[in-house]
C-alpha cells in the first residue's frame, strides 16, 4: 500500500481510547481519517491503568455503541462510595437510578475500541508506524512525517492532526506545545485480587485517609482492583514486597474489606512519580491534542480514561461540519479548545491541588461533614466526584450554606472543630501502618 503523500481529511496519531474514539466518530462523519498505531498489533491495551471509566463518560460510550459489548464481556457498572473520618457517604439514589460508569480491564477494552475505529468506514489503521516529524510551514501543521518498523518515511497530508498519543505526546513535542507542570506528592501501586470482600450492596470503594487515598474496585471476570495512592514518605513499605504491603494495608483499612480469602491475580504495578501536566489543546493551526495528550491531571480520582473518551467526542463534534463542508478550522479548533477548559479546567485546578497530599481543606471538611447526614450535599458530592458537574456548582455559596447548617446538625459540632481533632486517631480506632492519622 502506497501511503507516502496520500491525502486524508485527518490523521489521528495513538490509537488508543482518545485516537479510537476520535478516529470512529470523524470516520461516522463521512470523512477520510488515518488512525496511526506505533503498536504493530490490534490487540494492544495499556498496562498501567486503573480502567474506571466516570459516569461523565458513559454517553459517549452509548454513542460508540460499546457499552452493550462491554457489558456482554464482562465490565462492571461501578460508582464508589466514600469513607472519610465523619462516615460513609454514599449516593442517596436507588440503585436503579444512579448514575454509572463501566470498569473493564484495558486488556479487553483497548482491542474493543480499536477494532471499532478500524471496522469504521473510512478509517486507515497503520500499526507499527510513529510520528517523527510535522509536515507545513509558517506555523501551520498540513499533516505528519512517520517512520515504520523498518525505518521507512512516510508523508501523510491532512488537513487536520490529531494528536492523542498520551502524557509524553510526541506530537505536542514537535509542535513545541507549551506545557504546565504540577508536582503528584503520592505514588501508587494497584493489582488485581480475587476473593475481595466488600460490604453488601457497594459497588466499589475510595477511602480518604488523608493524606493517603485507597480504591477498591470491582472489574471484570470476578476481579476487584486495589489501588493505593499514599504520600512518598511510604515509598519504602512497599520496597521488599508490593502484593504483600498491598494486602497488609487494605486489611488494616477502616471497615476493611474481606481479605481472607483474597489471591493476588497478575503483577503489583504502579508509579513513583506521576506529574501533572497540561497543555493547550489546540497549539497550532491544524493540530489538535485529545485525552492525556492535552490533559493528565491526577490519577487518584480515576479521570483519564472517561476524560479520553470525552475530550475526543468534543474534537470530533467541533471539526467534523467544518471538514466535511471544506472551511477553514480556525474556529472549530477555537471552540474545541473552550470546551475543553470549560468541562475541565475547574476539575485539573482542584486535582492538582489534591496531589500535593494535603490534609482536607477547610471546604472538603464541611462537604465531608454535610455529606454523612444529608442526602442533597451526598448527592451533589457523587455528581462531582464522577465529574458531571463543574466544582462552580459543589462550591456554590447555597450549598456551602446548607453544608454548614448540616455539618453542625449532624456531629454537634462543624467540620471546622472537627478537623482540629485531624491529628487524633479516627472514630475507628485506624491508624495508617507507618504513619500517624490525618
Amino acid at each position: 500500500m502506497r501511503l507516502d503523500g496520500k491525502q486524508f481529511d485527518v490523521a489521528v496519531v495513538g490509537a488508543s481510547l482518545a485516537g479510537c474514539t476520535a478516529a470512529t466518530l470523524l470516520g461516522r462523519a463521512g470523512l477520510r481519517v488515518a488512525l496511526v498505531d506505533k503498536h504493530s498489533g490490534a490487540d494492544a491495551y495499556k498496562r498501567l491503568c486503573g480502567h474506571y471509566i466516570q459516569a461523565s463518560a458513559t454517553p459517549v460510550l452509548e454513542r460508540l455503541g460499546l457499552a452493550a459489548p462491554i457489558e456482554a464481556a464482562g465490565g462492571a457498572r461501578n460508582g464508589a462510595d466514600l469513607w472519610t473520618r465523619w462516615g460513609v457517604i454514599a449516593s442517596p439514589e436507588p440503585p436503579g437510578e444512579r448514575p454509572y460508569g463501566y470498569s473493564i480491564r484495558r486488556v479487553k477494552l483497548d482491542p474493543m475500541a480499536r477494532a471499532l475505529a478500524c471496522e469504521t468506514a473510512g478509517v486507515e489503521y497503520l500499526p507499527a508506524h510513529e510520528a517523527v516529524g510535522l509536515l507545513g510551514g509558517r506555523g501551520e501543521v498540513t499533516g505528519v512525517e512517520l517512520r515504520d518498523r523498518g525505518g521507512r518515511g512516510t508523508r501523510l497530508r491532512a488537513r487536520l492532526v490529531v494528536g492523542a498519543d498520551g502524557r509524553g505526546s510526541t506530537i505536542a513535542r514537535l509542535a513545541g506545545a507549551r506545557e504546565r507542570h504540577a508536582a503528584n506528592a503520592r505514588f501508587c501501586y494497584m493489582a488485581y485480587f480475587s476473593g475481595v470482600g466488600l460490604p453488601a450492596g457497594s459497588r466499589g470503594r475510595l477511602w480518604v485517609i488523608e493524606p493517603d487515598a485507597a480504591i477498591a474496585a470491582p472489574n471484570d471476570d470476578g476481579l476487584t482492583v486495589l489501588a493505593a495512592f499514599l504520600h512518598k514518605r511510604r515509598l519504602p513499605e512497599f520496597k521488599a514486597d508490593r502484593g504483600r504491603a498491598l494486602r497488609e494495608l487494605f486489611a488494616g483499612l477502616p471497615e476493611a474489606p474481606a481479605m481472607d480469602e483474597a489471591e493476588l491475580a497478575g503483577k503489583v504495578l504502579g508509579f513513583t512519580d506521576y506529574g501533572l501536566v497540561s497543555r493547550d489543546p489546540a497549539p497550532l493551526p491544524g493540530l489538535a491534542l485529545a485525552g492525556d495528550a492535552a490533559l493528565t491531571s491526577d490519577p487518584l480520582m480515576a479521570i483519564g480514561c472517561g476524560w479520553a473518551l470525552q475530550s475526543a467526542a468534543w474534537l470530533a463534534d467541533e471539526v467534523a461540519p467544518a471538514l466535511e463542508a471544506g472551511e477553514p478550522l480556525a474556529a472549530a479548533l477555537r471552540r474545541y479548545r473552550r470546551t475543553h477548559r470549560r468541562r475541565l479546567a475547574g476539575h485539573h485546578g482542584r486535582l492538582a491541588a489534591g496531589a500535593r497530599a494535603r490534609p482536607a481543606d477547610p471546604v472538603q471538611r464541611l462537604l465531608f461533614a454535610a455529606a454523612v447526614h444529608d442526602p442533597r450535599t451526598a448527592a451533589l458530592l457523587s455528581r462531582y466526584a464522577e465529574r458531571s458537574i463543574p466544582p462552580r456548582r459543589l462550591l456554590a455559596p447555597r450549598t456551602l450554606g446548607r453544608a454548614a447548617y448540616w455539618a453542625a446538625r449532624g456531629g454537634g459540632r462543624s467540620a471546622t472543630a472537627a478537623s482540629s481533632a485531624s491529628s487524633a486517631t479516627p472514630a475507628s480506632g485506624w491508624r495508617p501502618p507507618g504513619g500517624s492519622s490525618a
